[in-house]
């Protein structure tokens, strides 16, 4: 125990910190780094949530980790995933969800599973706006969710609002570059 904070938060506070600063970042620069950035940000988030005893959470890390490596195998080789591969990534969001006994599939549950589900599609698409724009849609379902949550998370809040603004940020500098990019192309 540290100044009243056993060990155990302390290591979930920590890589939930880490975990969130290589979620935010992966937005703000390359299809390439998105990809590796959210697989560490969910090996971390998989320790943050095993501290904390949510294991529904971290069974849905563990596969988003696991999409991501496999998603970034088939990327550097210049290949789409195979379809069936998406669908068993699927597959297991949606068992995460129904491991999880405080998950209401038929209410406001259901969202992150969906936001599960468009990390997957994020992941796999190869425009880096569209995946940026997956992103935020799974930050958005995540902030309406806790929201509605009886514990409310604020740390997870937090973090869903700052990525927002991460991709938004993103965005802007993506068509600032572009149109600098188009004007010396026509000069």
């Amino acid at each position: 125990m540290i100044n009243g904070i056993d060990i155990s938060t302390l290591i979930a506070i920590i890589t939930g910190i880490i975990a969130i600063i290589f979620n935010i970042t992966s937005v703000l620069i390359n299809k390439k780094i998105l990809i590796i950035f959210t697989l560490l940000s969910n090996i971390f988030f998989t320790i943050h949530f095993l501290m904390l005893y949510d294991y529904a959470a971290v069974f849905s890390c563990i596969t988003i980790s696991l999409s991501a490596l496999i998603i970034y195998v088939y990327h550097s080789i210049d290949r789409e995933t195979p379809e069936i591969i998406l669908i068993l990534f699927i597959f297991l969001f949606l068992l995460a969800g129904h491991l999880d006994k405080h998950i209401d599939l038929d209410g406001h549950g259901i969202l992150p599973i969906l936001a599960s589900i468009f990390i997957l599609f994020g992941l796999e698409n190869k425009n880096i706006r569209m995946s940026r724009l997956y992103f935020l849609i799974c930050a958005i379902f995540w902030i309406i969710y806790d929201l509605y949550s009886p514990l409310l998370y604020w740390n997870n809040i937090i973090n869903q609002v700052l990525l927002i603004i991460f991709i938004i940020i993103a965005f802007l500098i993506h068509d600032v570059l572009n149109k600098k990019i188009e004007k010396k192309l026509m000069n």
